[in-house]
């Protein structure tokens, strides 16, 4: 709402009277002669009394209609491993609720737009820096978003608005980094989206799936990695958010365990963690896999950045 205030006429004397107003000339404009006032400007009068150094106080109530009763609650979390934990600066969040939007829709350009579908999130960082977070997709129940570069790290409030409207409030606790990868079913649990790198001894690269949707099933089941001859390396290519803003590359690692155990763990030293470069919000880790890890089939993937574990994720080596 835009609108305009008024004073009465002894106020703006004695204040035009006062330094820094009687050096601008003599005023020009009465409440008599301002076209809005005479619209029926007397309603928009604010009473004000002396605050006793030098200037004014006054209050003035404002009445709005269409406004909802109350605003729906959005729950947050990470778009990668779904858990209702911290996110991170720049990582790809999901929000959850009824109500959010009119429809489903997704964004179609980079940079991401910061409204979609008359879907706006905005987001009041722990300093009181309100920013409009960019969008990767809306629809009613599920928004995802990307957290907006130079949140302070804090409890933030995360305002959904439909056409300018509110349509859902939450918080959400913003660090600088809540690490988390995705599955390839885009549950945060079961396969991992990655690839493998596999660079031959003499030099020569390719890239191999390590997951693949059986029909059959109706769901994502592991490709086995072959680790081939002694020469290979084979690393992982494993995607995830908010660990872009990790320390030192020493600060991430990656330990692989036989599924579902927490024992015979082996660690993968992790050559690069950072952002993945192409796609907003997306991270991206590199680990050499072991030679020792051949025939171990099924393993679950932990990587810990900065002391804070990611979700569990599973890869097969042959």
């Amino acid at each position: 709402m835009t609108s305009q205030l008024f004073f009465d006429e002894e106020i703006n004397t004695a204040v035009h009277a006062q330094s820094p107003y009687n050096q601008k000339g003599t005023r020009n404009t009465l409440n008599s002669t301002d076209n809005i006032y005479r619209g029926g400007g007397s309603q928009l009068l604010v009473g004000v009394t002396s605050d006793g150094q030098g200037g004014y106080t006054g209050t003035f109530d404002i009445g709005l209609s269409n406004v909802p009763t109350s605003v729906g609650t959005v729950a947050s979390a990470s778009a990668a491993s779904y858990r209702p934990s911290e996110l991170a600066v720049e990582a790809i969040g999901a929000l959850f609720g009824s109500g959010l939007a009119a429809g489903t829709t997704s964004a179609t350009t980079t940079p991401l737009p910061t409204e979609l579908g008359g879907v706006q999130v905005r987001v009041r960082d722990a300093l009181g820096v309100e920013r409009m977070a960019p969008l990767f997709f809306v629809s009613p129940a599920q928004i995802n978003f990307q957290v907006p570069a130079a949140t302070s790290a804090g409890t933030a409030l995360l305002s959904v608005l439909l056409n300018g409207a509110g349509a859902g409030q939450g918080t959400a606790a913003v660090a600088p980094v809540a690490p988390g990868l995705f599955a390839a079913n885009a549950t945060g649990q079961g396969v991992a989206s990655a690839v493998a790198l596999r660079v031959r001894g003499d030099g020569t690269q390719s890239f191999e799936a390590v997951a693949q949707f059986d029909a059959a099933q109706s769901l994502y089941v592991p490709v086995p990695i072959d680790l081939g001859a002694e020469t290979d390396q084979v690393f992982l290519v494993v995607f995830g958010t908010g660990f872009r803003n990790r320390s030192a590359l020493s600060a991430v690692r990656a330990t692989l365990f036989p599924s579902g155990s927490e024992s015979d763990s082996t660690a993968a030293e992790v050559t690069s963690a950072g952002a993945q470069g192409s796609f907003a919000g997306l991270d991206q880790a590199n680990i050499l896999l072991p030679r020792g890890l051949a025939g171990r089939g099924n393993l679950d993937l932990v990587l810990n950045v900065g002391g804070i574990a990611a979700n569990r994720v599973t890869i097969n080596v042959k």
